[in-house]
């Protein structure tokens, strides 16, 4: 996957965006600018910035997916983003964002619009 391709599937009411680390970045970015400063948000950005870090945490305890903290508040009201992330290093650094349930596609579809890339849907 180039580094301007974007992967989305859905599965189980979940919406997943696979991406390279540096393209995952910029989503999330454009998602802070469109949806303001959030915990999950802010978190999941901190954690793709520090991707190796990161990425050997899980490795080490054996976990598939890191969940960015998230305000009570926010849950409640319904306006979490980001659900949990993956981590994969393949020779690039790839990130798998699972969005929280009532983010739209369509939304998720126009920030990928509005930043030129190239959506992959399956």
């Amino acid at each position: 996957m180039s580094s301007n391709k974007v992967k989305l599937v859905r599965y189980f009411g979940y919406l997943y965006l696979e991406a390279e680390v540096s393209t995952a970045l910029k989503i999330l970015k454009a998602f802070r600018e469109k949806r303001g400063s959030r915990e999950d948000i802010e978190d999941s950005i901190r954690i793709l910035e520090n991707f190796d870090a990161y990425y050997e945490l899980m490795r080490k305890k054996y976990k598939e997916f890191i969940a960015p903290r998230k305000n009570e508040a926010d849950m409640l009201s319904g306006v979490v983003t980001v659900d949990k992330i993956k981590l994969e290093h393949d020779g690039r650094r790839l990130a798998t964002i699972v969005f929280d349930k009532r983010v739209r596609p369509e939304e998720v579809a126009d920030i990928i619009k509005e930043l030129n890339l190239e959506l992959i849907e399956s």
